[in-house]
């Protein structure tokens, strides 16, 4: 009797241990790798110029436009540990959109209506190909590319709500290259997002989330006189991925 009562002492601790011995499998380094779909929300772009460029009768001439950019495929890849319920990663992501179109909204300050040669004109200062004029709204057929390349350092919360289905949410901060019109610059990031993953095997997981990141804007000056700024970029991507754990 006493034996049996070991054995089945001892059979209850084993399965007891089994969890733990399950969860701390799931600890370690783990690399990751995503593609999906970025949108940029609509941006502020500002020209300016010498005065007289855009029909003022000061030292330097402006015209505010709002930027509508392309949807375009993100990917990238990252490298973390996972502690648990916590995560922390690096993650590298590359994105190329494109601006098909802006719209004027100010010149010098003062809301304007674009009449068609108005229109013109701008097209000839950005001498962007294929233009097309309706309102203040000038459309591209080769925009400007709006190229994005980020490193951002993340903590993410598994949420334990099951063992094959796991949500997470988190964000962290970083650095954004990004070039617009050939001009380029690095800014301060941050974004947040989640998700969930499912499964395959303890070292296996499928996923999908959610992110948004935001950038500071910058001015690029073409020379003493002239250039443009780009106010902050809004990014919001839906993404799919694989995650492999060792």
């Amino acid at each position: 009797m006493r034996s049996y009562l070991i054995l089945a002492g001892t059979a209850l601790a084993t399965l007891a241990a089994t969890p733990a011995v399950a969860q701390d499998d799931d600890k370690g380094m783990y690399v990751a790798f995503n593609a999906g779909i970025a949108n940029v929300s609509d941006t502020e772009v500002i020209y300016y110029d010498v005065g007289g460029t855009f029909g003022g009768t000061g030292t330097t001439d402006s015209a505010e436009a709002t930027a509508d950019v392309k949807g375009a495929v993100a990917f990238g890849g990252t490298i973390g540990y996972d502690f648990g319920t916590l995560r922390a990663d690096l993650e590298i992501n590359y994105v190329r959109n494109r601006v098909k179109s802006i719209t004027i909204d100010r010149v010098n300050g003062t809301a304007v209506t674009l009449s068609p040669a108005d229109a013109a004109d701008v097209c000839d200062y950005l001498e962007v190909a294929g233009c097309s004029v309706s309102g203040n709204t000038i459309a591209f057929d080769d925009g400007p590319r709006l190229r994005q390349l980020s490193a951002m350092a993340n903590l993410w919360f598994d949420l334990p709500v099951g063992d094959t289905v796991v949500p997470y949410v988190g964000g962290g901060i970083g650095a954004v290259g990004f070039e617009m019109d050939g001009e380029g610059t690095g800014k301060f990031a941050w974004q947040v997002g989640g998700g969930v993953a499912f499964k395959l095997s303890p070292s296996v997981a499928v996923t999908a989330d959610v992110r948004h990141r935001q950038v500071s804007g910058e001015t690029f000056p073409w020379d003493a006189n002239s250039g443009f700024s780009v106010g902050r970029l809004k990014t919001t991507s839906v993404a799919a991925g694989i995650r492999f754990g060792f």
